[in-house]
């Protein structure tokens, strides 16, 4: 049995399993360009192992749509997107494979909002269909203290927490490797590892959970 855990964003959604042989890594990316530098970080996660996935796919919305023609766009796309994580995962898969979502931030409100909530639901709806276990819907606070002992941890804090772990799941992880062998990170957690480290720390509480 698998575990996976989901840190959802409609930009860069990443996805951390544990499955008999250790640790994968996903990260899907819109509109993404490995020889830009935004993406150089992504770029060396790839380059540095095979358990690091960045998954690219076009999230180009035409400019000045009409209301009901951007709502349908925005269907359409978080229905593309569902398929492009199921797909990249299933051999991961299977019946008993335990699923994880952060929840929604009680703060939060706006159409990006709405639609943060729009994609989930798409992907929530394909995993109900091919798992026999409820998706697990972990508190965001929760998550963080687990994590990092304050709830209301922001990215460095949550970014020192994982430097600092020794579980055995992170020996010649590559994710871990990079993240101590940079060290500081400061106050700006590039991604893709802000949202990777958000999915570990999901895996991690989901763990205590079972």
């Amino acid at each position: 049995m698998s575990l996976i855990s989901i840190d959802f964003s409609i930009n860069s959604t990443a996805l951390c399993i544990q499955h008999k042989d250790g640790l994968e890594w996903f990260n899907f990316v819109s509109n993404l360009n490995l020889d830009r530098k935004p993406f150089s970080v992504h770029k060396e996660l790839v380059d540095s192992s095979q358990n690091v996935h960045i998954i690219g796919y076009e999230r180009n919305k035409p400019k000045d749509l009409p209301y009901s023609e951007e709502q349908s766009w925005k269907i359409n796309n978080a229905n593309h997107l569902s398929y492009i994580i199921l797909n990249a995962i299933a051999p991961y898969v299977d019946e008993e494979t335990v699923f994880a979502f952060e929840g929604y931030s009680y703060g939060s409100k706006g159409n990006s909002f709405i639609d943060l909530i729009t994609y989930n639901t798409f992907l929530k709806s394909k995993i109900v269909r091919i798992c026999q276990n409820d998706i697990r819907v972990l508190a965001p606070k929760s998550v963080k203290k687990d994590f990092t002992d304050n709830g209301n941890a922001g990215k460095p804090m949550m970014m020192k927490s994982f430097i600092s772990r020794k579980d055995d799941l992170l020996k010649n992880d590559a994710v871990h490797n990079y993240c101590c062998s940079v060290g500081d990170f400061g106050e700006k957690v590039p991604k893709p590892l802000d949202d990777m480290i958000d999915a570990f720390a999901i895996l991690k509480y989901l763990e205590q959970q079972l």
